[in-house]
């Protein structure tokens, strides 16, 4: 996929993996004795952290990027970005990319934040950008799909659909799916950007797909979560909800699970798209759920919930100072989470 094997404390980009099916790599899951640490970054943070290597790497709303060490939360180095970052950053070796609201992708040393290149759209990024390959995939609002090289970022080729794109893309063998703002899921080629198929929902899509077997699962404004025939794009099931599904999903072997605006966190069997449970969360679900088995961490405007993946028992909730945007970070026996207070918080 473009990443070195990742360990147990490894968390490289959205959704833990370029899988983007929401597993971590955790033997057992344990409910946390206490705060080991807190970093204050200032301004509002929208995306996800990622880690590595003992880095767990941030970036705020208002340009700044932070790698902090695990351990203890402090910075190891700073970088101040003129525009809004709300792309989750990816890392691949030893790279860190990322988007930002003036257009660009950028690509930085991550032991030490120095650019090593970046490259511009013609409207905000927002996706986060995801390597295979050695080709790094990302969409812009500006209605284009992007290859371009990982160590360049020179262009390989750009494809245009009919809609702003905001949700990041899966990028398989030879194929990169995605959903875009026209409502459509795309099938593009990845070697050549050529559209391969489109199936078109009731509305936009900002959830990002997943993809287990031959199946497409992505949720849409529309009400409704689909899955997909990966090949073909041909419906296989849908479900619908009461409000949007922008939460994009996480997958373990026989369960999707995926949050709504209706401020539900569903389960469906993975084969038939029937309900296995459903769990009142209080306030609405857009971030991605994270399973670690034998749980599934949401976040949302309230409390961090874990619950049980087999019943959606709520097993433990953690209580932070301002409401959660992103996805937690589950490795290493520790769980960390950045607010839209600015707060970043290890729990352990």
């Amino acid at each position: 996929m473009g990443n070195p094997a990742s360990t147990d404390r490894d968390w490289v980009t959205l959704l833990s993996e370029n899988s983007r099916t929401g597993g971590s790599h955790e033997a057992s899951w344990q409910v946390p004795k206490g705060l080991r640490w807190q970093f204050r970054a200032g301004r509002a943070i929208r995306s996800a952290p990622v880690l590595r290597d003992n880095l767990l790497y941030v970036t705020e709303v208002h340009g700044a990027v932070y790698a902090l060490d695990a351990d203890s939360g402090r910075p190891r180095w700073t970088r101040q970005f003129p525009n809004w970052i709300h792309s989750t950053p990816s890392i691949s070796g030893n790279t860190l990319l990322f988007g930002c609201d003036g257009g660009k992708v950028h690509s930085l040393a991550r032991d030490t934040g120095r650019t090593i290149w970046e490259t511009a759209t013609r409207g905000e990024v927002w996706s986060s950008p995801v390597v295979r390959d050695e080709t790094v995939f990302f969409g812009s609002a500006d209605g284009r799909f992007y290859a371009v090289e990982h160590k360049t970022g020179k262009p390989r080729w750009t494809q245009t659909l009919g809609g702003r794109i905001y949700a990041s893309a899966y990028a398989a063998e030879k194929h990169v799916y995605l959903g875009c703002g026209d409502g459509k899921v795309y099938a593009l080629d990845a070697s050549s950007g050529r559209i391969q198929w489109s199936t078109p929902t009731g509305d936009g899509i900002d959830s990002t797909p997943a993809v287990v077997g031959d199946m497409v699962l992505v949720g849409s404004e529309d009400y409704f979560f689909y899955a997909l025939d990966a090949g073909t794009g041909a419906m296989r099931w849908k479900f619908e909800t009461k409000l949007g599904v922008s939460s994009s999903p996480a997958a373990s072997e026989e369960v999707v699970v995926f949050g709504s605006k209706d401020r539900n966190v569903y389960a469906l069997d993975m084969r038939t798209g029937k309900l296995r449970w459903k769990t009142f969360a209080g306030s609405a679900i857009t971030s991605p759920p994270v399973i670690s088995e034998p749980v599934v961490a949401v976040s949302g405007q309230g409390p961090v919930l874990f619950l049980d993946i087999a019943s959606g028992q709520v097993l433990w909730k953690a209580g932070l100072d301002g409401g959660l945007q992103s996805a937690p970070v589950l490795a290493g026996g520790r769980i960390y989470v950045a607010s839209q207070n600015g707060m970043v918080y290890a729990l352990e």
